[in-house]
């Protein structure tokens, strides 16, 4: 019979056969050669993803911005009268010769002898009375009267502007 004391103990026989590589536990070499070589292709996995969809060297421009204009001539006279003068030349190139009133319409007796005389429309702009209505009508009258004035004369003028004021006159 072989006494215990003779046998090596199982300490020392574990630390023996790791020293060797022998034993139950495994030679890890090929868990490291699989963990190195799938570390290399996740980063050429990445580094191909980055070249896909980076930014195409050359002129860079910055990034368009969006920007958003807000018109601050909208509720400004100086805005209407423009708008006003815009208008009244469309309605000159189209031929057509207006005058408008703001507040109250032009009585029709005025409106057909204007037409008759000289070929000018009243038309009532608003019946509301503001300051925006207001500078688009005068804007818009002042180039009509430069061409009233242009083809028939001041004498046409004077006469309209007679109409005018008795409609500003009703307002009143």
């Amino acid at each position: 019979m072989l006494s215990m004391e003779s046998a090596k103990s199982t300490m020392a026989v574990a630390l023996a056969d790791e020293l060797t590589g022998k034993g139950w536990r495994r030679n890890r070499t090929r868990i490291r050669i699989a963990a190195v070589l799938c570390s290399l292709v996740a980063a050429c996995i990445i580094w191909a993803l980055f070249e896909r969809f980076r930014v195409p060297a050359g002129e860079t421009k910055p990034a368009r911005e969006l920007i958003a204009a807000v018109d601050l001539r909208v509720g400004n006279p100086a805005g209407a009268a423009e708008r006003g003068e815009a208008k009244a030349k469309a309605d000159i190139e189209a031929g057509e010769l207006k005058l408008q009133t703001v507040g109250w319409p032009a009585a029709k007796a005025d409106v057909a002898s204007s037409k008759k005389r000289y070929g000018v429309a009243w038309t009532l702009r608003s019946t509301e009375v503001n300051s925006l209505t207001t500078a688009y009508a005068d804007a818009y009258n002042r180039v009509m009267y430069a061409e009233i004035e242009r083809r028939h004369g001041k004498d046409a003028v004077e006469q309209l502007r007679r109409i005018e004021t008795a409609i500003l006159r009703q307002e009143g």
